[in-house]
């Protein structure tokens, strides 16, 4: 193989969780006497961490809103995700068998996502087993993606060079983690952007498979 390791994006790369995301951020909205939203508009909030998602959520309402409101909305979307997390997500066909054939071919594989530490991490001990040799979502103190620091982070701890890992996420964000992070960036079809937005925000590489995942990486 062409590289010792394989970093992940989450949310519309391994787990289609758009119907979780939905159901819980209209569940805090119901908490807060606001309407609930369709999985279309929150597909466009998410990618940047929940407090940019509670933000976006907030801003497609009509009218203004409070920080106060903000505040509480957030908090309500956490505690009811983090404990609701596993509902209506599910992984994209094809992937697990991906993932299991890239571990057997001596590859390492992580998880780097601006999803919150704990529910990435319950989704993917639930999801995907003893598969992954590293997982981390956004925790306080550490910069989120685009930032290179959560990619750093995973290749000082593994002891792989930039050159010998590739990131593979759907949306622009994790093109340009990629290239703070000086790795080759997949980008996929599959998730949450269209293959025309990801041309337009510099795609070089995009899969409308994860079954085609091997080939991009040989």
């Amino acid at each position: 193989m062409r590289y010792r390791l394989a970093c992940f994006d989450l949310d519309g790369t391994l787990l289609d969780t758009i119907g979780g995301l939905t159901s819980g951020l209209n569940a805090a909205r119901r908490m807060n006497n606001l309407a609930p939203q369709t999985e279309e508009q929150v597909m466009t909030f998410i990618n940047n961490g929940v407090v940019r998602f509670i933000e976006r959520s907030l801003t497609a309402d009509p009218g203004e809103y409070s920080e106060e409101l903000k505040l509480k909305l957030l908090k309500d979307n956490v505690s009811y995700y983090d404990s609701h997390c596993l509902d209506n997500t599910k992984p994209y066909n094809g992937i697990l068998e991906v993932l299991t054939r890239l571990k057997s071919d001596g590859m390492m594989l992580a998880c780097i996502t601006n999803k919150n530490d704990e529910p990435a991490k319950i989704l993917i001990d639930h999801f995907f087993p003893g598969l992954f040799d590293y997982v981390r979502g956004s925790m306080e103190g550490v910069a989120r993606k685009p930032s290179s620091e959560p990619v750093d982070k995973c290749l000082d701890v593994l002891g792989v060079k930039n050159s010998e890992a590739v990131y593979i996420g759907d949306s622009d964000t994790d093109i340009k983690t990629a290239e703070n992070s000086g790795l080759d960036i997949i980008s996929c079809a599959w998730g949450y952007r269209t293959r025309e937005f990801l041309m337009e925000n510099g795609a070089a590489n995009i899969c409308s498979d994860p079954l085609e995942l091997r080939r991009f990486m040989r």
